[in-house]
């Protein structure tokens, strides 16, 4: 009998994890990791190479990963690059980029396991891998290509991390308030911002094209964004191993998969009252087959953020609330 080839599906492409490693770095990361074994997350203190995280044998077909290839991630790596050196995207580009970050959020190990308990349920045949890829053009992608976008910039001394769930969504695709995050290097983090609705706008207003601009993150702001991108994880984290300290090991090992990325793109909500159903309904599941007894509900203090709330002085990343000039002008009144 031949031997069985396995294939090696990278669920975070090497396109986007290779910002958190260098020469310098030998081409490795720092890296965390939750251990079955001994039930608790793992400090490793044996660097990870550039290639050798974000990937699980037999995730899925190999002709997925072919398609992935040539139909998505080749495009989609111009994109990155575009969108880290400030170059607008056009609406044909901004769906092909939202297609990418779509298919981030459904071709993880996280998201199969839960699409994978329903499959188990209800006599499913699994085929359902072999869509991931969706369509440059699915309406889908409007989703996320009709919101205004920003890309977060860490402050000096600050960081960005990489999970194993990529893609940090605070709610369900088409709900107007959900946010959705996802770092593209240790010091950059896109944003599709909540989506002011069309009923929401002065009478007789048209929706402004969408926007793409560059924010400046306060000292400390990318902390409390680690924070949830860490609880949402599923079972690893790496960072830059220039980045590592003694804070954001106590966090990782404190708080990494304690509440693992909701599965939103099972379901769809076009506002609170339906989302808190589908959160409910979502949250079993993922009790269920984790075998883990989550909250019926999960705070998510990012939604909504629409980009604007700098400008009036709100800062929904700093512990404070406030930005660091309207504290300071009303600590002086």
């Amino acid at each position: 009998m031949g031997k069985v080839t396995k294939n090696k599906n990278h669920f975070s492409p090497v396109l986007a994890n290779k910002y958190w490693t260098n020469e310098e770095s030998g081409w490795s990361y720092k890296y965390y990791y939750f251990c079955k074994h001994r039930n608790k997350v793992i400090d490793s203190h044996k660097d990870i190479g550039k290639t050798a995280w974000g990937y699980e044998l037999n995730l899925y077909p190999q002709e997925v990963e072919d398609r992935l290839d040539l139909e998505l991630e080749n495009e989609s790596a111009l994109l990155y690059e575009k969108i880290i050196a400030g170059e607008i995207l056009d609406f044909p580009q901004r769906m092909k980029w939202a297609q990418f970050i779509i298919t981030q959020a459904v071709r993880t190990p996280s998201f199969f396991r839960y699409r994978d308990h329903i499959e188990r349920n209800n006599g499913g045949d699994y085929s359902y891998k072999n869509s991931i890829l969706g369509c440059s053009n699915c309406e889908e992608n409007k989703y996320i290509a009709s919101r205004d976008w920003l890309i977060l910039k860490a402050n000096e001394d600050d960081f960005f991390i990489r999970t194993d769930n990529p893609v940090y969504m605070t709610g369900c695709l088409d709900n107007p308030t959900t946010a959705i995050f996802y770092p593209l290097t240790p010091k950059l983090c896109f944003v599709a911002c909540s989506y002011v609705e069309t009923v929401l706008l002065p009478k007789g207003m048209k929706m402004p094209s969408p926007k793409q601009d560059f924010l400046q993150l306060e000292k400390g702001d990318a902390y409390h964004i680690n924070f949830e991108l860490l609880k949402s994880a599923s079972n690893s984290v790496i960072l830059a191993k220039s980045d590592n300290n003694e804070v954001v090991s106590q966090i990782a090992l404190d708080v990494l998969g304690a509440f693992p990325q909701i599965p939103f793109m099972l379901s769809s909500a076009k506002n609170a009252i339906s989302e808190s159903n589908v959160i409910e309904s979502l949250t079993g599941l993922m009790s269920a087959a984790d075998g883990v007894v989550y909250p019926e509900y999960r705070d998510y203090p990012f939604s909504p953020f629409y980009g604007v709330e700098f400008s009036m002085g709100i800062n929904p990343f700093s512990v404070f609330g406030v930005t660091q000039d309207k504290l300071l002008l009303d600590f002086e009144e």
